[in-house]
């Protein structure tokens, strides 16, 4: 969650799994953020 808001986007998931050496498409991205969302509302809520 790098600007803080106590969430993780597709974006911010993406620059986590490049820093580790895999380059997910998009779609790749938010099928990731759906299996794990649970009020299905976008990004992970950590809050």
């Amino acid at each position: 969650d790098k600007d803080g808001d106590g969430q993780i986007t597709t974006k911010e998931l993406g620059t986590v799994m490049r820093s580790v050496g895999q380059n997910p498409s998009e779609s790749e991205l938010q099928d990731m953020i759906n299996e794990v969302d649970a009020n299905k509302n976008g990004p992970l809520d950590f809050r």
